[in-house]
């Protein structure tokens, strides 16, 4: 099968999983209620006044996570922040880290809807949220803000999957294991958090770093698995996966905002990268993003012909990298800034973790050490 094949049943296969996703939007919008308080889940229930929800409960935190991964998986999600078992916002924290599930819209139901509750649910990750005693009118209100969020969404939600499993199917082709697609996702969008993009340019982001090296699935297993120079027919083939990834997602418009991600993220900043040789700020810096990350990456996992560098090593590959010419020098000093400041917050963590595994023991022995009170007579 020739690239241009492989392209055409890859935009067919994915575009057929958009046409699946658009249909589950038009289905009835299955709502998730979750409050240990069962009059309240009958107020809601019987509250919310479109008849084309369908409603399923749950009675604690635990139970609402549980059904929240099943499928299918609700559309919506109405949970108490404080609900018994695992509590609301770390319900909503875990659905909106997976992948999988952060797209889901969440609605927390505070007791007092204060600034500092407010400022919990938008921590926690939650699109929307209301005060007890719940106002039906603003219920529905809500309601019919993330139906369209999740009609919105719908599209998104397919391109996701299709963009995890093509990414997944490369990476195990390239040699790397299960996790490293997520692991240059998390790179990315939380070095881009540093930098300070905003919501949507993360979002972004995250697909830029999941789909960059989608076209690679067109080249050969024996240039990706090469360990030895390639010829210059083997580099010229290879130099054509950006241009490759972006020939698969150009048809589908959810993509269409990534494009220049997957295109330009093997630039250099001197003008010498490829598919287009572009030069400084020319590069678009989602791009060069996913250019650092992606190298980082790379350079900290293990590979069938090497064993993983150290972080140390790894930094200092990429500062030399950016003398060469291949990186911008602002945008790796702070890269590394970056990685510094994640070192230092998990080290702190590691050592409070280690003080707590400490005390711990010794303040038990210090309590089991008293004497007991003597028993009245």
């Amino acid at each position: 099968m020739d690239s241009n094949q492989l392209d055409t049943g890859l935009s067919t296969s994915i575009a057929e999983t958009f046409t699946q996703a658009a249909a589950d939007s038009a289905q009835r919008m299955r709502i998730l209620i979750a409050d240990g308080n069962a009059t309240i889940r009958k107020l809601l229930r019987h509250g919310i006044s479109d008849a084309d929800y369908e409603i399923i409960e749950a009675t604690d935190g635990n139970q609402a996570l549980e059904l929240a991964m099943m499928r299918p998986e609700p559309h919506a999600i109405l949970i108490d922040a404080q609900i018994n078992g695992t509590n609301g916002l770390q319900v909503c924290r875990t659905l909106k880290s997976d992948m999988q599930y952060r797209t889901i819209p969440v609605i927390i139901m505070t007791t007092a809807g204060t600034n500092e509750e407010i400022n919990e649910a938008v921590d926690a990750g939650a699109d929307e949220f209301l005060s007890k005693p719940i106002n039906r009118a603003e219920l529905n209100v809500r309601l019919r803000s993330i139906t369209r969020m999740h009609k919105g969404n719908a599209e998104m939600i397919g391109a996701e999957s299709v963009a995890l499993s093509l990414a997944r199917a490369v990476a195990s082709k390239d040699g790397y294991s299960s996790g490293h697609v997520e692991q240059v996702a998390n790179y990315a969008v939380d070095f881009g958090k540093a930098l300070g993009l905003d919501s949507g340019e993360l979002k972004m982001l995250r697909f830029g770093a999941i789909l960059h090296n989608v076209g690679k699935i067109a080249i050969p297993d024996s240039i990706l698995e090469k360990t030895g120079p390639l010829t210059p027919r083997e580099r010229a083939l290879f130099h054509q996966h950006p241009r490759v990834g972006c020939d698969i997602c150009a048809p589908l418009a959810p993509l269409r905002p990534v494009l220049p991600i997957i295109r330009h993220h093997k630039e250099h900043f001197d003008g010498t990268g490829y598919p287009d040789g572009l030069r400084g700020d020319k590069i678009p810096l989602k791009a060069q993003i996913v250019g650092i990350v992606d190298v980082y990456s790379a350079l900290t996992s293990d590979r069938p012909f090497r064993r993983a560098k150290s972080q140390t090593e790894a930094v200092e590959i990429i500062t030399d990298r950016a003398r060469q010419g291949i990186h911008s020098p602002e945008l790796v000093d702070r890269f590394t800034a970056w990685v510094s400041e994640q070192n230092a917050k998990h080290q702190a963590s590691r050592t409070e973790s280690q003080t707590d595994s400490v005390i711990a023991p010794a303040v038990a022995s210090a309590v089991a050490a008293v004497p007991a009170a003597a028993a009245p007579n």
